[in-house]
């Protein structure tokens, strides 16, 4: 192999991307099936067992690395190789499921060296596929239903002359309201089935055009797969063999990088476990924390030393001004006195003032002002040395400071030797060398085995190519097939939705007679599919997604049923044998790697590389003594740790110095009584004394000094007395406060001199052990060379996922992305079969259960047209004749000529009144109910009774109106008779025989046009002859009308009487109107 194939780059660190492997078994498996559709079980296990073997055998001696930066890339991750929809794996496992038993591994050897037949290999495969024989079976029984379900709809159809005779020979019945809704109810039912049918179908139909451009898609990207998944073992070998020869050449090189970082990170390594141990024996983060309180409540101390006098300063002023108002007002009292008569003077003498002075509220707070103690609490904290100040707070953070950079100060203080050691590192560094030849020649093999791995399998895919072409073929025309089904049903419907059934059933038994044909031809594809997709499922996929890959294990390990003689080891030791070895170095199955790949362990471990690299050969340190000189050369120095606490420690002490001073003498001075209340008593005393006075001038000036005194307890007394007590307030808090600080204060300065006395006796001691365990550290960095290198080879770098993944991609290619598709397909056929079957009987009897409506429709429509015209009822027969009763005793005193015309008019509603009443017929909705003879249910046969009773109530009702009809009508002739004679006598010959021709054509005698509805033309003559031709009940012609009348007679109907007849007429069976319109 040319040198290109491991061209190596800089000893930088390199990485392998997430891939995948072993993709020629996509492309082999998907060959197998070109082989023949007879036998796709046999073809896809040799596909399968030969690109498994070929892609083991590439990626078998790969490890992967993890280090950070690759040279190559990876061409499947960027190709989207996702699996289909969830359902198509569904039925995937679905066929698995049913084919639960083992392979007949016995029988696939013998095909794949040509010891049986193929068809000896399909008897035995037989016996294990039972649950695809069921499903055919099911496949072609879903196939005939449409074809039965039609055949029987149409042998079972009544024909038109027998539905005439069955209308006419039926018994007259009342209207079954239960059968109209009973076939309502059906319609309904198998509308709401045909547009389930209907969207399913729509699914379905999408589904099958989907599976089938993803399937195709899928053939077409096979040999982009194939290459790139060569291209991706390719890169994976060529990876793996330079991060493992990374490592043999820089294996030394690795421990030296180890010693180089922990010098760098001496601070981490080195400064920070001192500074932990110090802290964890001492505590001095806590005195830290302590003393960052003590400064807060040093704060607050001084805040109320500050508060404390500045109320002092503002009591002892106003405590002057009321000093000097007292005495004036004391001047004031002498001059009253002196004033008052000779009768008050006693009175006036007891009045007196107390001044100030004998208060000795100025002296105690001019003594509370000057304390020097007190002063001094206003720089608590505070330290001087020298020319210097220092403070508690910068004194802390200083020495915090001091504590939390000791690290970097170690780095500081060890610069110098960790750079010569630097020195003495860099002359070693490459002084290992790399045993890989043999690594190295076995990659080589592998790789140009690889380069005539698609070259190999392209006259398979041409084959495969052609077979696909044809098959996207026969799916897309099964799907339009199915499209064009969808169309005549819904065309269907939209002549159903435009009233126009008879259109409506004709296109449903088109698409019906569409199914039927169909049918057949999808159950052939659907068979078809069935074969090539459960095969490659149980035989191909089945094995590819084994938890334990018993079976691949089987085939390519040990028994090897893929070879014709039983392997040592499996196809990983005979592809890793050196040339010219006669035994596998390695011993591992297959099974056994991927499960270690898909568990991310190591390939070091997983191949047992360790037989091609050689590790023991690392060289002595000891040559080398200037290395461990330079190491042991780096110290550690605790000096710096000793002057953390001692300035801290002056400064509490000089705070406990300062507050020590006693504040209950001032309490109990600023707390004697003020002159207020001495004010007070004496304005109480001098109104009392005002009012016992003789004197008006006397009282009224001691009532006027008693005013200036209340001014001057308001304005002066009463606000000092106020600043009296805050004073008292402020000194009770601040030795409130004093007191636990103090004690918090004593606490830390014992706590700071314990941690001093233990920095100055063991500082020095842990700098020394920490910094000796730190240099033992590094030297076993470099005595440990060989088991850092064989560490890192074995757990941290060459890990082996790439392997599986490359595995996992081939197969999820084929098997979710081709064989799912297939499987998919006959899914989705078998579920359009199982949807015509349903939909098929459904719609035959959806037309059935429209004619029977229409029929039905159609003879309530005829007999509401007919009942407009039918005889009246009993109630309206007597309200007419009794209007008629009163007009004729309101025209009694009218003229002769007028009384001759009513009577002639109501002789025309007479003769047509008393012409005979024709037979009844049955009406629309009794006939209609022929039509559910053959339909009639048990409920239908207890109404019977029913419907019986109701005939012998409407016979009788028609009974009593025939015969008040008749009585009514013999009335009138006997009236009409008498008005003849009368007018006989008075009328000539002449105008008599005139009367009779113009009584010729009248409407009296014509005939109703709606009897005629619907006849034909050979009836027009008939037609005419009834015209001309009275009936035979007429009466007698009208008489002529009275003298000095018109001459010209017209007839024509009374408006107030024509409102009073109603005719009402039965449809009858032999009736030519109702045949035309019941028979469609």
């Amino acid at each position: 192999m040319d040198q290109r194939n491991l061209t190596l780059p800089t000893p930088a660190a390199t990485t392998i991307m997430s891939s995948s492997s072993a993709a020629t078994a996509a492309a082999a498996a998907m060959a197998s099936f070109v082989s023949g559709s007879g036998a796709p079980t046999t073809s896809a296990m040799v596909a399968t067992t030969l690109a498994l073997a070929n892609t083991t055998a590439t990626t078998a001696v790969a490890t992967a690395p993890t280090t950070p930066a690759t040279f190559f890339t990876y061409s499947i991750p960027g190709m989207d190789i996702a699996p289909g929809p969830f359902i198509f794996t569904y039925v995937s496992e679905f066929l698995s499921l049913i084919t639960p038993e083992e392979l007949p591994l016995d029988s696939i050897r013998d095909v794949l060296h040509k010891n049986v037949s193929l068809l000896d290999f399909a008897s035995n495969a037989i016996k294990i596929e039972s649950g695809f024989i069921a499903l055919m079976s099911v496949f072609a029984i879903l196939a005939l239903v449409p074809l039965i379900a039609t055949c029987a709809w149409c042998c079972g159809r009544r024909s038109t002359q027998e539905e005439v005779d069955h209308i006419r020979n039926a018994p007259c019945n009342i209207r079954d309201e239960a059968l109209e809704e009973s076939l309502r109810c059906r319609k309904s039912a198998g509308l709401v089935t045909l547009w389930i049918v209907f969207v399913l179908l729509t699914l379905s139909d999408f589904s099958i055009f989907y599976a089938n451009s993803r399937l195709s898609a899928g053939i077409e990207m096979t040999p982009e797969m194939v290459q790139s998944a060569v291209h991706d073992v390719e890169v994976f070998l060529k990876d793996t063999h330079l991060q493992i020869k990374h490592k043999l050449d820089n294996g030394f090189h690795v421990s030296v990088e180890r010693v180089v970082k922990d010098l760098e990170d001496v601070d981490v390594l080195l400064g920070e476990p001192i500074q932990a141990e110090i802290s964890a024996h001492t505590g001095l983060e806590l005195a830290y924390d302590s003393l960052t309180t003590l400064s807060l409540a040093n704060a607050e101390l001084i805040y109320r030393v500050l508060m404390l006098q500045e109320t002092v300063g503002r009591a002892l002023k106003l405590s002057q001004e009321a000093a000097a108002r007292m005495e004036e007002l004391q001047i004031q009292l002498s001059v009253l006195q002196r004033q008052c008569t000779y009768r008050d003077r006693p009175l006036c003498d007891t009045l007196r003032i107390r001044s100030f002075e004998e208060n000795g509220v100025v002296d105690a707070l001019k003594t509370l002002q000057e304390d020097q103690s007190i002063f001094r609490m206003r720089y608590l904290g505070e330290i001087e040395f020298g020319a210097t100040v220092k403070n508690l707070t910068s004194e802390v953070g200083v020495s915090r400071s001091i504590f939390s950079n000791f690290p970097q100060q170690v780095k500081h203080d060890t610069a110098y030797e960790r750079n010569y050691t630097l020195e003495q590192l860099a002359s070693i560094r490459h002084r290992t060398t790399a045993n890989a030849q043999q690594l190295t020649s076995i990659v080589n093999a592998l790789l140009r085995r690889l380069e005539g791995t698609w070259p190999s399998m392209q006259p398979a895919y041409n084959e495969l190519k052609d077979w696909a072409d044809a098959y996207w073929s026969v799916g897309w025309i099964a799907g339009m097939v199915i499209v064009w089904v969808m169309l005549f049903m819904l065309m269907s419907y939209c002549c159903f939705l435009c009233e126009s059934n008879s259109k409506s059933g004709v296109v449903f038994f088109i698409a019906v007679m569409l199914i039927c044909l169909a049918s057949i031809g999808l159950t052939i594809y659907g068979v078809f599919s069935l074969a090539i997709g459960g095969n490659a499922e149980v035989f191909v996929c089945r094995s590819l997604y084994d938890e334990d890959y018993s079976t691949l294990s089987k085939l390519l390990d040990k028994p090897g049923y893929a070879y014709a003689r039983e392997p040592q080891t499996g196809i990983i030791g005979e592809l890793l044998r050196p040339a010219g070895v006669n035994r596998s170095v390695v011993n591992v199955g297959l099974g056994q790697a991927l499960r270690g790949c898909e568990q991310n362990q190591a390939s070091y471990n997983v191949f047992q590389l360790d037989a091609f690299v050689n590790t023991t050969k690392i060289a002595d340190l000891k040559q080398f003594p200037k290395v461990s000189t330079a190491i042991d050369a780096i110290s550690v120095s605790g000096r710096t740790l000793l002057s953390l606490t001692q300035s801290v420690q002056n400064i509490l002490e000089n705070m406990l110095q300062t507050s020590s001073f006693n504040l209950t003498t001032y309490r109990s001075s600023v707390g004697a009584p003020t002159p207020e209340k001495d004010l007070a008593t004496f304005i109480d005393q001098m109104q009392r004394v005002a009012l016992q006075i003789q004197d008006v001038a006397t009282s009224s000036r001691m009532t006027t000094l008693g005013s200036r005194a209340k001014r001057l307890q308001a304005a002066i007394l009463q606000p000092l007395e106020n600043l009296q007590n805050e004073i008292l307030y402020h000194l009770t808090a601040l030795e409130l406060q004093r007191d636990p600080w103090a004690k918090q204060v004593n606490q830390t300065l014992n706590h700071l001199k314990s941690i001093q006395s233990y920095l100055e006796n063991k500082a020095g001691e842990i700098c020394h052990n920490m910094t000796r365990t730190y240099t033992d550290r590094l030297k076993a960095y470099l005595t440990s060379s060989r088991a850092t290198m064989e560490s890192q080879l074995g757990d941290t770098t060459t890990k082996c996922r790439p392997f599986y993944d490359t595995f996992d991609a081939s197969r999820s290619f084929l098997c979710r992305n081709m064989v799912d598709f297939i499987n998919g397909l006959t899914f989705f056929i078998f579920l359009t079969l199982l949807l015509w079957a349903i939909g098929t009987p459904v719609g035959l009897n959806l037309i059935t259960v429209q004619t029977r409506l229409n029929a039905m429709q159609a003879a309530q429509t005829r007999s509401k047209s007919r009942q407009r015209r039918s005889d009246r009822s009993p109630e309206q027969e007597q309200r007419g004749e009794s209007r008629g009763r009163k007009k004729q005793r309101t025209s009694s005193a009218a003229a002769s000529g007028k009384k001759d015309r009513r009577e002639q008019s109501r002789e025309r509603s007479t003769s047509s009144t008393a012409r005979p009443k024709p037979p009844l017929r049955r009406t629309a909705t009794e006939e209609t109910l022929d039509l559910a003879d053959e339909d009639s249910t048990p409920s239908r046969e207890q109404q019977q009774p029913q419907q019986q009773q109701r005939r012998q109530e409407q016979n009788q009702r028609e009974t009593d109106r025939e015969r008040e009809r008749t009585r009514d009508q013999r009335s009138r002739e006997r009236e009409l008779s008498r008005g003849r004679d009368v007018s006989a006598l008075n009328t000539p010959v002449r105008s008599r025989s005139r009367q009779q021709l113009q009584r010729t054509g009248t409407d009296e005698f014509d005939l109703d046009e709606s009897d005629a509805y619907g006849a034909g033309a050979h009836m027009d003559a008939d037609v005419a002859a009834a015209r001309r031709t009275p009936p035979r009940g007429a009466p007698p012609p009208p008489p002529p009308p009275a003298a000095g009348m018109n001459s010209d007679r017209t007839v024509r109907w009374n408006e107030d009487e024509a409102e009073d007849f109603e005719f009402e007429e039965a449809d009858a069976p032999k009736n030519p109107m109702y045949l035309s319109h019941n028979l469609h």
